[in-house]
């Protein structure tokens, strides 16, 4: 029997956004099939990427990383998978991703303690299409291999300090942004016209008025 250990570890949550309210609405039949689809597209992604899977409960899968990059490119792989599958399904699957850094007890093939419970936490604020990671997972990985972005300190349920979490940048992120962009090149344009014309006013009242011109 292999004895329990302490270990840095990588640990990641996925799950179905809107679980009950879905699976409410099955037959069984539906809702194995629903299962189905989940563990055919994850199970093959948490391999390529050199994860374990320590468990399913329920619909989250709880998989561990030796490599922090690794876990976080399996989470935009995942994502991405999902994103192709809802193309072309008429019962879309949205998912979230979760992950955390930190040392973990493991013990009979199940990891435990404060890496396992934050990253649980993050998986509670994640919302659905989207790749979150803790500031342990920010500082080990490598950076040229993700686009992210800093969302800040965030209290998380049940944790007594702060955490400093980032996501993984999406297409959707770049499309708002370039939005943004053209929203404030415009809003210049209409500031500069404005006080073009109030220019202009000014000067024609100054030039009317009796005696400007001699």
């Amino acid at each position: 029997m292999a004895k329990d250990h302490s270990e840095v570890l990588t640990v990641v949550f996925t799950d179905i956004v809107g679980y009950t309210r879905t699976t409410a609405q099955l037959s069984r039949e539906e809702f194995s099939q629903l299962h189905d689809i989940f563990d055919q597209i994850s199970l093959p992604l948490f391999q390529t990427y050199e994860g374990t899977v320590i468990k399913k409960i329920g619909d989250a899968f709880l998989i561990t990383f030796k490599s922090p990059t690794q876990a976080v490119l399996c989470g935009v792989a995942l994502q991405k998978a999902f994103r192709e599958h809802n193309k072309t399904s008429k019962r879309p699957i949205r998912i979230r991703v979760a992950i955390h850094t930190g040392e973990v007890i493991v013990r009979k093939d199940d990891v435990y303690g404060e890496a396992v419970n934050t990253a649980s936490r993050i998986e509670d604020i994640a919302t659905p299409g989207h790749v979150v990671f803790s500031e342990a997972v920010f500082g080990a990985m490598n950076k040229r291999e993700v686009a992210y972005m800093h969302l800040g300190m965030k209290h998380l349920k049940g944790m007594k300090y702060p955490i400093r979490l980032f996501r993984v940048k999406t297409a959707y992120d770049d499309y708002i942004r370039a939005v943004n962009r053209v929203k404030t090149i415009v809003t210049t344009l209409l500031v500069l016209g404005l006080v073009a014309s109030l220019v202009y006013l000014v000067v024609q009242y100054i030039i009317l008025q009796p005696g400007f011109l001699g």
